[in-house]
């Protein structure tokens, strides 16, 4: 049973998981990590794989009598930017357009916000406009996958990253607002200059 209407992101020293509530008797949890060996439990008991949920003690007493729904799958994920999207009358949306790396969360909004720009563009007829926007579209998700992959390898910078939005709420809820695309440039650049300043004052 979810113990949340919250998406929650856990991140340890080696990966990052995500829970999700999908219903009110179930919980989608997914984990990502540049090891290709993890797994959220050994898949044979005993089996000397990592068993991730162990840098996630909370979280593990959270799920310890949950019973799996369904079969564990996995993929690869990476950042992928294609030079063209269009061509004549065949368009790309989605991950077939290439896509951001998995820790940002972005996938189905990017794909969406995608759809809606295709049907604006089908709509006056200039699939042309499609390409550039659909670069302008990718361009926010991938400094942001860039960024939190830079963290991910660089523990002791995320660990103070995460001190100062502790103890600063309005700098870790602007850099929420340029997650999502929400704020001005301005605003961006303004929290940006912020938030460097904290870092450097350890």
């Amino acid at each position: 049973t979810p113990w949340t209407e919250f998406m929650e992101l856990h991140w340890g020293r080696h990966c990052q998981v995500y829970v999700t509530p999908v219903s009110h008797e179930e919980v989608c949890v997914a984990l990502v990590s540049s090891n290709p060996q993890m797994r959220l439990r050994p898949r044979i008991p005993g089996q000397p794989i990592e068993d991730a949920l162990g840098e996630f003690p909370e979280l593990a007493a959270r799920l310890q009598e949950a019973e799996p729904t369904s079969s564990e799958r996995g993929a690869i994920t990476v950042t992928r930017r294609l030079r063209r999207v269009f061509r004549d009358r065949t368009v790309l949306v989605g991950d077939a357009s290439g896509g951001v790396d998995a820790i940002t969360g972005e996938g189905l909004c990017l794909g969406f916000r995608q759809a809606a720009l295709l049907g604006e563009c089908l709509a006056s007829g200039d699939l042309a406009h499609y390409q550039k926007s659909h670069r302008a579209l990718m361009r926010r998700p991938a400094l942001m996958a860039r960024m939190m992959l830079f963290l991910a390898n660089h523990p002791h910078l995320r660990q103070r990253t995460m001190q100062v939005f502790q103890s600063s709420p309005r700098s870790f809820a602007g850099m929420l607002a340029m997650h999502v695309g929400a704020g001005s440039t301005r605003d961006h650049i303004a929290n940006g200059i912020a938030l460097g300043w904290e870092l450097l004052k350890a």
